[in-house]
């Protein structure tokens, strides 16, 4: 054979080793095939591990408390918003006709993006054109709409409605998709109009995903197209499913990861309402034992929010990591989600305050008694005009959800 004949069939021999086969390896051995669900929408990697389970019946705050808030478990009430008022009344039209005149926020691109800017317009040219424009509503409920929006009775008592933060209504004509993050609090999200998909990840499985923006809440992952060699964590994350349609509640544990897909429904609108209050770490049935039978419903517009002091409550209480009490002993150990480093010193200090009754313990209940004054003295960076708070303490909390 010729020089020249045994350089074509090298040619084509080196070419035939690297074509893939079917499998993704090549003929000649080695592997060049991406991660399974590399490059597709989130979930397409694995398989989710369960479903989040659906109730019938919104149940008493204590068994919702025992059986959902404090173990950190999401659950949907089926048809749960079906009966109040926002369900029932706020169509296009009517919310033109009595709140046009109210300003509200406006976020371009249906696909979460929070490196834009929001814009504010009149409640009322929002609605007039949301079904033209690649755009969504972020607003918090303003106070003359409050009365027709409801809180459930898992809410009624118990000591949920002295932590509540924000309620926040989410608008559109359908296709948003939100960034894969969490929220410091709890999380009630009621639909009115279409429907919703929610990809969701417990917080004890949070080593899978990389937080990798600065505000430490959520991922930059393309939740379209993700990228399994910049997020590898996601090719294995035991995930959970949870469908919602239209009259649905969603409870949301704090610290879990979620993404949100929002369809459209017949009307070309996609309507809902979170309420966002601070994750309890104990249950007053003193207040449910005052208050008696509960109804199903109370409208907003009877609570106030309180401010972002009242998160530092909450991270104190975490730190006690389910003990019911610390002593100084447990000092060293003690650590805090905070982004800025506490030091012993910092620690005798906090210890300090909240040893109301100077036996060297302290209590959750002796946390829950610390006036939020002393907590704003303890971390001036939370108080309503720090780097951390809320100047404007009627919407304390900052829009985290989609």
């Amino acid at each position: 054979m010729r020089l020249s004949d045994w350089r074509v069939v090298l040619a084509v021999c080196v070419g035939l080793a690297l074509l893939p086969t079917h499998s993704g390896e090549s003929v000649g051995g080695g592997s060049s095939a991406a991660p399974h669900g590399h490059l597709q929408p989130i979930g397409n990697q694995v398989p989710p591990v369960g479903t989040v389970e659906v109730l019938q019946d919104v149940p008493h705050p204590r068994d919702f408390y025992n059986k959902y808030v404090k173990p950190g478990k999401p659950v949907v009430f089926k048809g749960a918003a079906k009966e109040t008022a926002a369900f029932k009344l706020w169509t296009d039209e009517y919310l033109s006709k009595h709140y046009g005149d109210l300003t509200v926020d406006i976020e371009e691109g249906k696909k979460e993006n929070r490196s834009w800017p929001a814009y504010t317009v009149p409640f009322r040219e929002f609605l007039s054109t949301y079904k033209k424009r690649d755009v969504y509503l972020v607003e918090s409920i303003e106070t003359p709409m409050r009365g027709e929006f409801m809180l459930l009775k898992s809410l009624l008592c118990g000591g949920f409605l002295d932590y509540l933060q924000d309620a926040v209504m989410w608008f559109s004509s359908g296709g948003t998709k939100s960034v894969l993050h969490f929220d410091a609090v709890d999380n009630i999200n009621c639909l009115f109009e279409g429907s919703k998909k929610l990809f969701m990840v417990d917080k004890k499985d949070s080593k899978h995903i990389d937080i990798d923006h600065e505000d430490g809440s959520f991922s930059g992952v393309d939740v379209e197209k993700v990228d399994l060699h910049k997020y590898p964590g996601l090719k294995d994350v035991p995930w959970y499913n949870a469908s919602m349609e239209a009259g649905d509640c969603l409870f949301i544990p704090y610290k879990w990861f979620h993404h949100v897909s929002s369809m459209a429904s017949d009307q070309k609108r996609n309507v809902a309402v979170n309420i966002w209050f601070a994750h309890l770490y104990h249950f007053d049935e003193e207040d449910c034992s005052r208050k008696g039978d509960l109804p199903d419903f109370e409208p907003l517009s009877k609570y106030k929010f309180v401010g972002t002091t009242e998160q530092i409550r909450s991270m104190l209480l975490e730190g006690f990591e389910g003990r019911d009490f610390i002593s100084t002993d447990d000092l060293e150990g003690l650590s805090f989600d905070t982004p800025f480093e506490i030091d012993m010193s910092y620690k005798l200090d906090i210890f300090e305050t909240l040893d109301l009754n100077k036996d060297l313990v302290v209590t959750v209940d002796e946390v829950y008694k610390v006036p939020f004054e002393h907590l704003e003295e303890l971390f001036p960076d939370y108080s309503p005009d720090g780097p951390y708070g809320d100047e404007d303490e009627d919407e304390p909390y900052e829009h985290d959800e989609f």
